[in-house]
């Protein structure tokens, strides 16, 4: 079965052959092709090459296009980024909105074929996609309009602005949304999936009570304009501990939610599959890196136990770290392929 049957299948509720692989893969593939994030965040050819090298080397069940995911929108609108020369993910560095607020005003949504890197990644994900998506789902990132917004403004300064001008702090999200809907529409209009990246509302950076109040409508708009405008899968990405906004983030209509390890897995997949959405659960990231065999052994088959029986579910480990062995990715894989469903 191919991975595009496969996801296909578990979208509708059903149970494909296996447990579909789902790694997020960014800084990890320019290692596979002995580069720098910051190289590969800079180059089209880069990231398709890198792209394609994981996909071969893996064969994962969805391919997410990104690398530094949270700072092309930001970069188009002004931001200033720091790219590196050693293994460090490229990073904004001042925040437009910092000094005086009101420039907002003077901001314009950015054209994703012309502004910044935007149509960088857009023909990466593009190419990527003519490549190998015959045989896979190809999604691209783009920043949900929380994180974005904190990032034009900086966070602290977002918080007090929901605390002090809450009217201000809206008109922000407002822009933020209208700049993911363009970046978002212009990979629909691809073929794309679309994996919106809002990892700065995982409490305790936003608590429930403000995400509930200024940024679940928003969420709700940016996937419904999505999907009524031809996308087939929009997934919501928050890594952490989201359990408390659990019951706002299966309210959203994403395709696809994220729950981290060390959760309550099984309360966490209730929710979503009443709600019809597919939930990845996920070991630690770090210990692809820094953990043994046999403790990944147990996380994923833990992983797999709780969250597995019944179906939308995928296994997946968060965003692989740069030096990662692809022996221990192929483990995990391994695991997945090895459980059988249960009903």
């Amino acid at each position: 079965m191919l991975p595009v049957e496969r996801m296909a299948l578990l979208a509708q509720g059903k149970l494909p052959d296996r447990v579909p692989f789902v790694p997020t893969i960014y800084e990890h593939a320019a290692a596979l092709i002995g580069v720098t994030p910051s190289q590969m965040a800079q180059s089209g050819e880069l990231i398709v090459r890198g792209q394609l090298d994981a996909y071969r080397r893996y064969g994962h069940d969805l391919v997410a296009v990104g690398i530094d995911i949270y700072n092309i929108e930001a970069e188009a609108l002004g931001c200033e980024v720091d790219y590196f020369t050693n293994n460090t993910i490229p990073a904004v560095c001042r925040h437009l909105l910092a000094e005086d607020k009101s420039d907002l005003k003077g901001l314009l949504l950015p054209d994703p074929e012309s502004a910044g890197r935007m149509p960088l990644l857009l023909d990466a994900a593009s190419t990527i996609k003519r490549e190998i998506g015959q045989e896979v789902p190809v999604a691209a990132a783009i920043v949900g309009p929380f994180t974005l917004a904190a990032l034009l403004r900086g966070y602290e300064d977002m918080i007090f602005d929901f605390l002090e001008d809450p009217d201000y702090a809206c008109e922000l999200l407002d822009f933020a949304l209208e700049v993911a809907v363009a970046f978002g529409l212009a990979m629909v209009k691809r073929g794309l999936g679309v994996a919106v990246n809002d990892s700065w509302i995982t409490p305790p950076l936003l608590s429930p009570k403000l995400y509930k109040d200024y940024v679940l409508g928003r969420h709700q708009e940016l996937i419904r304009r999505l999907k009524d405008a031809g996308a087939t899968s929009v997934g919501l990405i928050s890594g952490g501990n989201t359990q408390p906004i659990a019951d706002y983030l299966v309210q959203t209509g994403s395709s696809l939610l994220l729950a981290d390890y060390g959760l309550d897995l099984a309360a966490y997949k209730a929710k979503a599959a009443a709600a019809g959405i597919i939930l990845r659960g996920s070991i630690q990231a770090s210990l692809l890196e820094t953990g043994n065999e046999e403790e990944i052994r147990a996380q994923a088959c833990e992983v797999l136990r709780i969250g597995a029986p019944g179906g939308r579910f995928v296994l997946g480990c968060g965003v692989v770290p740069f030096g990662t062995d692809p022996k221990r990715i192929l483990l995990l894989k391994e695991l997945a392929e090895a459980y059988r469903w249960q009903t």
